[in-house]
């Protein structure tokens, strides 16, 4: 499942441009990916016609704010993908489920083989109103995630984002400490942390020297603060790389060209491969049904 630094790097490149952009048409071929709303129909009369305007992500989900102050947002699901395309005669992918027309000349296709991926059209809360926004995002110091959230309030329940919301560790450490899931757990709920899952999680851990089974409030205060470091660190480091294309390809950028961080995993999907640090072979656990890799010695 394409994770925050996949998502960011479909933000960035679209970033450039997107803005300014008039959505013509949008022909959806499957009602799954649209399914919150009532029908098809409903979902292209609320963006057809639009202008984009903004191109943000607030955990793994993409969103573009409309010139009527509405938001498309995109989830990718677990294999979803959003393709540019210079017009309709370039071939389209299989498993293409909406394309917008746009103006000036152009497509933007959403391809999701497995139809976990969705689309909608999030409008604004009546003035005065406010969404409940998640107790953890409420410890942000700085940032544009509670705007955000206020703005779409599907996102309100969101945990704290890693970029789009500022916490120091001490505040960090009060949410950890209330917490006594194993840190795997901890790391990967969205209602937490938005934005990580199973792929980053591991690496994560692994550079803060933590194992994944550990109760997250087991944790001393050094733990904490290397915890909260490593999460920005690995994240941007896999953000710098274009996140990460497993061997099924799924996750690429919008011109079609894949991530490489998958080349710098230290953990993940490695299990009895050497440790590149002590060479000790990785191990795996299952938590929750997912599996999740470590260092035995690098990792207390």
């Amino acid at each position: 499942m394409p994770e925050l630094p996949e998502v960011d790097t479909l933000r960035v490149s679209l970033a450039r441009d997107m803005p300014g952009r008039r959505i013509k048409a949008a022909a959806v071929t499957n009602g799954r990916v649209v399914r919150r709303h009532k029908s098809a129909k409903d979902f292209r009369a609320l963006v057809e016609g639009r202008t984009i305007k903004s191109v943000e992500r607030l955990g793994k989900y993409l969103v573009f704010g409309l010139d009527n102050a509405s938001h498309l947002v995109v989830h990718l699901g677990m294999s979803g993908q959003l393709r540019r395309a210079k017009g309709p005669r370039e071939p389209k992918p299989t498993h293409t489920h909406v394309v917008f027309t746009l103006s000036p000349a152009g497509e933007l296709r959403f391809v999701d083989p497995r139809t976990f991926g969705e689309l909608f059209v999030s409008t604004p809360p009546e003035a005065g109103e406010e969404p409940p926004l998640s107790s953890f995002a409420r410890l942000s110091i700085g940032g544009d995630g509670l705007d955000l959230r206020r703005r779409v309030p599907e996102l309100a329940h969101l945990g704290l984002d890693p970029f789009m919301d500022q916490i120091g560790w001490d505040r960090f450490a009060v949410i950890t400490r209330s917490r006594s899931t194993a840190l795997k757990v901890f790391l990967t709920d969205q209602d937490i942390v938005a934005g990580i899952g199973n792929i980053y999680g591991d690496e994560i851990l692994y550079h803060a020297g933590l194992r994944p089974a550990r109760p997250a409030d087991s944790l001393s205060s050094v733990e904490i603060r290397r915890l909260h470091r490593s999460i920005p660190e690995i994240l941007s480091d896999a953000i710098k790389y274009g996140g990460s294309t497993l061997p099924d390809e799924q996750f690429v950028d919008p011109d079609g060209k894949p991530g490489t961080y998958q080349e710098h995993h230290q953990v993940y999907n490695r299990e009895g491969l050497p440790c590149y640090q002590c060479r000790t072979p990785i191990e795996r656990i299952t938590l929750r049904q997912r599996g999740s890799y470590f260092c035995p010695k690098c990792q207390s």
